[in-house]
């Protein structure tokens, strides 16, 4: 048997119940951003359209790629079966919250059509539209990240559940309500999950390999595969499904945390020893965070000052409006204590585009430069560090700015009148290969914005990271539509706490509004959108959990 092979026999016999026609449910389309925790360029969260979605030999108008291979003439429209995901939820209870209609990434959302009731060569009407099943499709590694599951592309396709691609035979529009009907079926013994089976375990048997590369309706990418096994070459999965060691799905990993220090009344710094440290310890990216869990289900993000993944420094301030993440490290953590510590992940990485880098760090904002400010010392890169504090007694990490020099730091001390200027600091940028990079209060940010604009300087050339980011506001309510579920959310807790609270396993990585992982699907109600991990074009379907707020009641696609 097949490792994962389905054993549920009743659902089995629903999902091979022979398909004819149904009707379309959704429409799906998406841009490319940086996704996940380690920035993954990726399309695959598409947003719902309404109305006719033109379609041509390429797929639906306004739909991405992010990689060549994922999309082309023979993998124009990605369908997956709405069926799976109850499946997908019970299996996988801890990341239930994930598993909703478009979660996979889908061009088309329908029901009952599923890799065992549909077959390669199959022709159907969808709309105005005549597309053919060309195969499989093939899961890599981003699905693991997507749902939060080690292995979640391999059980997808070792349980045929990856949905299958179209090429489009006749242009033409589509939209949801409309039937897919099937017109032609020229290779019915060949299913979906039967060329699948071929595909990923009985992959060395060479008769039946000969009869595959002879359907001419099989897209070329499996076509290949069977072809170059023929010739006794075989493929190795393992990049595709699990990624490099860079792209992995983190694993929590137990820290002792070696030495706790009191930079200044407001901050703390923290060195965090591996318990099983590796031989090749890697070292910390310019611009990274990592997470701590800090009991229950507190989950907090933090950058990394220094160090590799087997030792590592944090710096954490201690917040007036403190969500239990730094009154706990403040209050309760202690040297001597364990925690379970995320991957290190670069979330604020130095442009590669640039030769002078200027840093301008307010308050906490420091521990977002300090490694990158290391590594322009290491690399003879140009660099100055401004850096802004209320009194001489908030300077923390002394030690680090000390091996900077004073011809690469700047400190501005209100207390003793010795204010920052933008005007003073940005005037000197020579030219757009200079980059100003800037981690602190929303003043100051929008500060850096509007003189950076006045000096014109190209946008392009500006980097911004939250690092407290308001996430309080006015109570409100949210309907989870999927799991028949009403949670209220009060003033001082985030969406993101409070669905971990009821027992929903939502991703996250920075926690301050910037890279998006924490989104949620929104299916109706109004938003009070914070942060910038969302596209403007996304904020009509999907809000950040982590910083956003509902206004009165929402609806959450959960």
């Amino acid at each position: 048997m097949p490792p994962f092979q389905d054993d549920d026999v009743e659902a089995i016999k629903i999902l091979e119940q022979p398909w004819q026609n149904e009707e379309l449910v959704q429409v799906r389309t998406g841009k490319i951003k940086p996704a996940f925790a380690t920035k993954e360029p990726s399309a695959i969260f598409k947003q719902i359209k309404s109305g006719p979605v033109t379609v041509n030999s390429l797929g639906c108008e306004g739909d991405e790629h992010a990689f060549e291979f994922h999309g082309g003439p023979e993998k124009a429209l990605l369908q997956y079966s709405s069926l799976h995901y109850a499946r997908w939820k019970k299996e996988h209870p801890q990341s239930a919250a994930l598993f909703t209609v478009g979660g996979f990434g889908e061009n088309l959302a329908a029901t009952r059509a599923n890799e065992r009731n549909m077959c390669i060569g199959d022709v159907v009407r969808i709309g105005t539209v005549i597309a053919q099943v060309t195969g499989p499709r093939q899961p890599c590694y981003k699905l693991n990240h997507r749902f939060q599951v080690k292995d979640m592309s391999k059980r997808s396709q070792d349980m045929f559940r990856t949905g299958w691609f179209y090429r489009i035979l006749e242009e033409g529009h589509i939209q949801a309500g409309d039937q897919m009907v099937l017109l032609e079926r020229p290779n019915p013994e060949w299913t979906v999950a039967r060329i699948q089976y071929y595909l990923y375990h009985d992959m060395r048997n060479e008769e039946v390999m000969k009869e595959l590369v002879k359907i001419k309706e099989l897209g070329g990418e499996a076509r290949g595969i069977f072809n170059n096994r023929l010739k006794k070459q075989y493929e190795n999965q393992a990049r595709r499904l699990e990624g490099t060691a860079d792209k992995a799905l983190s694993s929590w990993t137990e820290y002792r945390v070696s030495e706790k220090k009191q930079e200044t009344p407001r901050i703390v710094s923290l060195v965090f020893d591996a318990l099983a440290p590796s031989k090749t310890p890697k070292i910390a990216p310019p611009g990274s965070h990592v997470q701590l869990r800090l009991g229950g289900k507190l989950v907090r993000a933090y950058s990394v000052v220094s160090g590799d993944s087997n030792n590592f420094q944090l710096a954490v301030a201690l917040s007036e409006t403190s969500r239990g993440g730094s009154h706990y490290i403040h209050h309760q953590l202690q040297p001597g204590h364990v925690l379970e510590v995320g991957n290190i992940m670069p979330s604020f990485p130095l442009s590669e585009h640039a030769d002078s880098h200027v840093f301008i760090a307010g308050g906490i904002g420091i521990t977002a430069f300090i490694a990158s400010a290391s590594y322009c010392q290491r690399m003879g890169y140009t660099y100055h560090l401004h850096y802004l504090v209320r009194d001489s007694a908030g300077v923390a990490l002394k030690e680090h700015l000390a091996e900077f020099g004073e011809k690469n730091v700047t400190v501005y001390d209100k207390a003793i009148g010795r204010g920052f200027n933008a005007e003073n600091v940005l005037g000197k940028v020579k030219n757009d290969r200079e980059h100003i990079y800037c981690c602190g209060s929303e003043r100051l940010q929008n500060s850096i914005r509007t003189t950076a604009a006045s000096l014109g300087i190209a946008s392009g050339s500006l980097h911004f990271e939250n690092f407290g980011i308001a996430t309080s506001g006015d109570p409100f309510t949210a309907e989870l539509v999927e799991s028949n579920m009403t949670i209220e959310i009060e003033g001082e807790k985030t969406l993101l706490d409070t669905l971990r609270e009821a027992g929903f396993d939502i991703a996250s990585s920075c926690e301050a509004g910037n890279c998006g992982t924490c989104r949620v699907g929104v299916r109706n109600g109004r938003i009070e959108h914070r942060g910038s991990g969302l596209a403007e074009d996304e904020k009509c379907s999907a809000m950040l959990s982590c910083v956003s707020r509902g206004i009165g009641t929402i609806a959450l696609e959960l």
